[in-house]
């Protein structure tokens, strides 16, 4: 039997997909995206928080809790904290902000614990010019996986992260932030989607008759 993930990888590896990697860290099975077109044709997601409605912004927070999700910042001036940044900000990558958007005072390194674990996780990203994000997914026995994102830092991104088990919790982490500004904003949070695809048997006989129709082209020009 196929299982719902076999079928994901199957789709996946027939997708175009700006950035894709997986990996068996763990022995999880971690899908990466950096393109949001790729991570909704086989998420199924609802945005969880986009910061818009947080009350407390533009403040050093040390953690806060909101729509059932715990933030927790590692590192900034002077204390660790985290900061929702209003819009309009002009210390970021991008040349001028148009969201709230998670951040810190100072370097950025903070936690995202995630009230309802799931399978798939995906945010906006903003970064610098001083180095990439890493960052970290875990699950309830610990690392999953780790990814370092790299991107047009006056450009708003996107990464996006599906594993066969759930996520519990994620980690942030930059360079340079207290000089410019990193952060992240729209979470997302759902599920991998069944995707309608050939068994793998059916995908190695397509695979066997194409190979058979190729060499049976070579044949008939060298007749020729």
């Amino acid at each position: 039997m196929v299982t719902t993930w076999q079928k994901l990888s199957i789709a996946c590896a027939g997708a175009t997909v700006s950035a894709l990697m997986m990996s068996q860290a763990s022995h999880a099975a971690v899908m990466f995206f950096t393109d949001v077109n790729d991570f909704d044709t086989v998420t199924e997601t609802t945005l969880v928080e986009d910061f818009e409605d947080f009350t407390q912004k533009d403040r050093r927070i040390p953690s806060f809790v909101n729509n059932n999700n715990t933030y927790t910042g590692l590192a900034g001036g002077s204390v660790p904290n985290v900061w929702v940044s209003s819009p309009g900000y002009r210390n970021f990558g991008v040349p001028i902000t148009e969201s709230s958007i998670l951040t810190a005072n100072g370097d950025e390194d903070f936690t995202v614990e995630f009230g309802t674990p799931m399978e798939a996780l995906g945010f906006d990203t903003y970064l610098n010019a001083f180095g990439p994000a890493t960052i970290q997914v875990f699950g309830s026995g610990g690392l999953l996986d780790s990814f370092v994102l790299q991107h047009d830092p006056t450009q708003v991104g996107f990464f996006g992260v599906l594993a066969d088990e759930d996520i519990t919790s994620m980690r942030w982490t930059t360079v340079n932030g207290g000089t410019i500004n990193t952060g992240i904003d729209n979470i997302v949070q759902g599920t991998g989607i069944q995707q309608s695809v050939p068994e793998p048997s059916s995908v190695i006989s397509l695979l066997a008759l194409g190979a058979l129709g190729t060499i049976s082209q070579g044949i008939k020009r060298k007749k020729q």
